[in-house]
Formats: structure tokens, C-alpha cells, sequence
């Protein structure tokens, strides 16, 4: 049973659905149809769990050779058949979900509640695909119908606290937050939540029932007790408690770095295939070719914690800019080209064109869009799929922010990123991927020249007013007085810069990491190796 809790990776799971359970499940329900021979005539019914069958075991070998096209299309036959398939279908709503078809996934995902009576339950669980596909704000409507105890109140009340977190409503979260800990005062995910949202130097009540949970730490999972360990990080570091705050969060990473390995060398080879074989004449080649409006959508890319989603919000606050998000439609561009060099994207234009990926890119934009408007695609590690989007879009405007290193590299050591960004859990690894970006970065600089936009966080900041200017000019917006007010946007936001982003445009993030200095030589040494 899936459940809208525990965290961000929860909320945002992303379901693998075993064909061979299907099958299973419909060889039962449907007595074993013999799927080599026609389905024969059937009336009423019995029709519908037929051709459901028939439809399932094509869709096990189409999920095994990962071919989009075959999947969606089976995908859309069974939401047609509308069968009675039960739980099933909301393992077929994350599937479609996870194809970059909204549209396909709520119809999905409604038939699993219609299937289900229309039970509390059901609805709570299509909150979590809701969540899964980054559409907060109907997470809250959808919470909103529920009774508060489905499905427990502590459970309700963690979603509906991380959802108010999301979308601005700080105030409930706090509350709602509160109340989860009064219920489990053990729970990590809980702690790490709503230390987002709180000073703990102002509230000493709050700190010292922080503080007393930590004997009880290791009866928590190790995960849970990762996410427990930076929250305590955080409560230290309002503090000025710098030593303190160091060690909370090296446990944290250490708890988190032996659950999620990193690979170091899967991460240098990506790196490396991503500017492969592309120079300023091979993406004019395939750009040339491209006969589709590709305008819509602007790219930010940059490190996490560099400042991104602070370019995101300055964008979304344009009145022609509807919204943006981490929305992960280029990964799908890759396995659709399947790969990233240049010679693969080649290859995929030779035998297919220019023009059927970049309407295959816009209908997903306008799947997970649906409000008129440009939007803006801040997915995280897009540095290493600029080449794909610079050729197959060559209207987009890319803009790529930096920070100092060490300050980045302190906030990616202290920020809680889930299952993602696995490098960021130990200081010499994050200095290793921070010189692969640095690469990247000085690649795509000088082979895109003046449409890659570099945007110094530091100079954003210190000159708001110039800075933003550019960023405007460079995506051809007229200027507004919107972006220069960005923290007045209230959008949803769904990274560690949530809360951040909805204070006006200020220098405190630059130093951040000065009281560490003395603990960050790991980072140093291998960042200048």
C-alpha cells in the first residue's frame, strides 16, 4: 500500500511495476486466457478482462526494452477498456506518470478510485501520485476533501504539513509538524521537515525536545535517522553551535553513504559523454533541421544549492512565464535518442528527425503544463543533457548559475536531498563532482557562447536589479515588475530553498560556510587536487 508520508522520496516514489505480479494477478481473475489465439467473441463483462489480459502481456516485454511508444500505447488500451483491474491501476498511473503522460496517469489513477468505492483511502493515494508528478496544489485540494485520520492522523497530518511547506503556507506546516511529533516524537522525517521552517535559536522549547530525542535515535531506521541527524545539524547550526553542527551532519552523511553508494566513475563517464563529439557547428547541423516552435521552455541549470531555484522564482514571477519546476523531461529525451553524446543524437535525427522530438518535448510540456505560458525547466544534472536540449531546441534559452564553491559545498553537505545527489554525502566526493560541473560548465560556455547565460549567485544578489535584467533579457521577456519582487511569488517550491526563496533577494547564504572552514578541508584538498 502506498502512502503520502514519511518524506519527500515517499511522497515522490517512483513505482517499478513488476509485469510478472500482473500477470499473475489477471491470470487468476481471468482464468488464464489462451493470449496465442484471437480472444474469442465475448459480450458484456466478460470482453474488457479479456482484452485487459492480452493488452498486460504485451506490456512485459515493452517494459523490458524500455520502448516508450509501445508502453503508452498499451497504456492508453487498457484506460479506454476502463477493465476491473484494482489495485493495479495505480501501478499503471505511475507508470504513465513516470512517461512524461499526465493526462494518461490521472485517468488512470481515477479508475483505481472509482474501483475502489470512491474509499478515503484511494483519494489519499491519488494525493501521492499528485505529489509524485510535482502538482502541489492540487495535493491540497485533494487533502483537503479527506477526513484527518486516513490514513492515521499523524500520517495525514505530516502530508498535509509538507504540502502546506511546498506551496508558502508556512504557518500550517509549522503546526501540522508540531502536531505529527506530538504524535511520534521519534519520527526523523518529521524533524528534518520542520526544521525547515523553523530558527531554533528562538525557540528553546522546541531545541531541547530535539535535543532530548537523540538518545532514542538508534531505535529509529537508518534512514529515518539520517533525515533526524540533519535536522539536528540545522537546530546546532542557528545556534552557533559550528562543532556540534558538523558532527550531526557528518552522521547524517555517513548513515546516508552507506545506504546510497555513489559512483564516482559512472559520474565522470556521464560527464564526459556529455560533451562528446558537440562543438558550435554540430548543434547548428541539427538545429537547422528543426522546423518546431521550441521557444516555450528556458533551462537553469547549475549545482543544487548554487541558486537555481532563486532564477526559477525570478522567472515564474513573469506575467508570460506560467511555471517551472525539477520536472526530469530531458532523462526522458535521453532514453528517447538513448544516449547523450552527439553521435547518439545524430543517429536518432538521421533515422527519425528533428521535428518528432521536439513535438514529443512540447506535448509533455504541455502535459505537465497546462496553464498558457513559457516554463522553466530547472532539472537537477541537466549539465549533462545541454547538449540534447541545445541542438533539438535551439530556441531555449539556457542559463547556468555558480556559486563559491566552498559556500555550495557546505550547503549541499548540510541539505537533506533523499535518494538523489549521492555524491553529496561525503566532502571529497562533493569536490570531485563539483570540478566535473566546473568542466561542464567551461565546455558548454565555450561551444553554446552567448546562449548559456552565467549567473554569478553573488552578483545576483549584491546587484538585483542588473542581474535580473539580464537574466530577462537574455530569455526575451520584456521587463515587468514581477521578477524583480520574486519572494511575493507564490508558486510552489519544492526544494531546500522553499522558505528561502520567499524572502526578498538578501546576501546571506554568501560566507556561509567561513565557521566551517576549519572542518571542510576534505573539500579544499580535493577541490584544488
Amino acid at each position: 500500500m502506498r502512502h503520502l508520508a514519511t518524506n519527500r522520496d515517499i511522497l515522490q516514489i517512483a513505482v517499478v511495476l513488476s509485469c510478472c505480479d500482473l500477470l499473475a494477478i489477471t491470470s487468476v481473475t481471468f482464468r488464464s486466457p489462451n493470449l496465442s489465439q484471437p480472444p474469442q467473441e465475448s459480450t458484456g463483462a466478460e470482453r474488457d478482462p479479456i482484452a485487459a489480459a492480452q493488452l498486460l502481456a504485451q506490456l512485459q516485454p515493452a517494459l523490458r526494452q524500455a520502448d516508450r511508444v509501445a508502453i503508452v500505447d498499451i497504456l492508453r488500451q487498457l484506460v479506454a477498456l476502463g477493465a476491473p483491474l484494482g489495485e493495479q491501476w495505480q501501478q499503471i498511473a505511475y507508470i504513465a506518470a513516470d512517461k512524461g503522460e499526465v493526462t494518461l496517469a490521472r485517468r488512470a489513477m481515477d479508475l483505481f478510485v472509482e474501483q475502489a468505492e470512491d474509499s478515503p483511502l484511494a483519494k489519499y493515494q491519488k494525493a501521492g501520485l499528485l505529489a509524485h508528478m510535482g502538482l502541489w496544489q492540487e495535493v491540497v485540494k485533494q487533502l483537503d476533501c479527506l477526513p484527518a485520520d486516513v490514513p492515521d492522523q499523524a500520517t495525514h497530518a505530516y502530508s498535509r504539513g509538507v504540502a502546506a511547506l511546498y506551496t508558502g503556507a508556512s504557518q500550517e506546516a509549522r503546526e501540522r509538524l508540531a502536531f505529527v511529533l506530538e504524535q511520534r516524537p521519534h519520527w526523523g522525517a518529521a524533524w528534518q521537515s520542520l526544521s525547515m521552517l523553523v530558527d531554533f535559536s528562538l525557540d528553546e522549547e522546541l531545541a531541547g525536545r530535539l535535543f532530548d530525542t537523540v538518545r532514542h535515535a538508534d531505535r529509529m531506521a537508518p534512514h529515518d535517522r539520517a533525515q533526524f541527524f540533519h535536522a539536528l545539524g540545522k537546530a546546532h547550526a542557528d545556534r552557533g553551535e559550528h562543532a556540534d553542527a558538523f558532527e550531526a551532519f557528518s552522521r547524517a552523511a555517513a548513515l546516508l553513504k552507506a545506504q546510497l553508494p555513489h559512483d564516482k566513475a559512472l559520474d565522470a563517464r556521464i560527464a564526459y559523454e556529455a560533451t562528446l563529439g558537440y562543438d558550435e557547428d554540430a548543434i547548428r547541423a541539427i538545429a537547422e533541421r528543426q522546423g518546431e516552435d521550441t521557444s516555450r521552455t528556458i533551462f537553469v541549470t547549475g549545482l543544487p544549492r548554487s541558486g537555481t531555484t532563486l532564477v526559477e522564482q525570478i522567472l515564474t514571477s513573469h506575467s508570460k512565464v506560467s511555471d517551472g519546476g525539477e520536472i526530469n523531461r530531458l532523462g526522458l529525451l535521453v532514453n528517447e535518442v538513448d544516449g547523450v553524446s552527439h553521435e547518439a543524437l545524430n543517429r536518432y535525427v538521421e533515422a527519425h528527425g528533428a521535428e518528432g522530438a521536439a513535438q514529443l518535448w512540447n506535448r509533455w510540456m504541455e502535459e505537465r503544463f497546462t496553464a498558457p505560458g513559457r516554463v522553466i525547466d530547472k532539472t537537477t544534472n541537466s549539465s549533462r543533457m545541454l547538449g540534447l536540449a541545445a541542438s533539438l531546441l535551439p530556441e531555449a534559452p539556457i542559463i547556468w548559475v555558480s556559486r563559491d564553491p566552498l559556500d555550495c559545498a557546505w550547503s549541499c553537505f548540510r541539505t537533506y536531498f533523499g535518494t538523489s545527489q549521492k555524491w553529496s554525502n561525503d566532502l571529497a566526493q562533493i569536490a570531485e563532482h563539483f570540478r566535473l560541473e566546473d568542466a561542464l560548465r567551461a565546455q558548454w560556455k565555450e561551444v553554446l557562447g552567448a546562449r548559456l547565460l552565467v549567473v554569478p549567485y553573488a552578483s545576483l544578489v549584491a546587484q538585483p536589479q542588473e542581474w535580473i535584467a539580464q537574466i530577462l533579457a537574455h530569455c526575451d521577456l520584456e521587463e515587468e515588475a514581477g521578477p524583480y519582487a520574486p519572494h511575493e511569488n507564490s508558486r510552489a517550491v519544492t526544494t531546500s530553498s522553499a522558505l528561502q526563496v520567499r524572502q526578498p533577494i538578501n546576501s546571506k547564504g554568501i560566507g556561509s560556510a567561513e565557521p566551517y572552514r576549519d572542518f571542510m578541508g576534505p573539500f579544499e584538498e580535493a577541490y584544488s587536487s
